[in-house]
């Protein structure tokens, strides 16, 4: 049984590979994160965890690296 989490996160404000790199270092921090996928192009993020994030948590994230969090997703697989 997987015991992980997925969100998707809808982040508005990347335009650049560095935005990338700001996010996964900002989102990689948070406990229980085990990856983070990031794609500027799409302006979304994919977080794995090892339980799911609180909405507050990850807008304080996001925000912190420079973003504004638009929407979270539960991810089934």
């Amino acid at each position: 049984m997987d015991a992980t989490s997925k969100q998707e996160l809808t982040v508005n404000g990347m335009t650049c590979g560095h935005c990338a790199q700001t996010l996964t270092a900002a989102l990689g921090t948070l406990s229980g994160v085990t990856a983070v996928d990031v794609d500027v192009a799409a302006g979304r993020a994919v977080v794995q965890a090892a339980h799911p994030l609180s909405t507050e948590v990850l807008v304080g994230a996001v925000g912190e690296a420079g973003f504004e969090l638009l929407a979270v997703y539960e991810r089934t697989r």
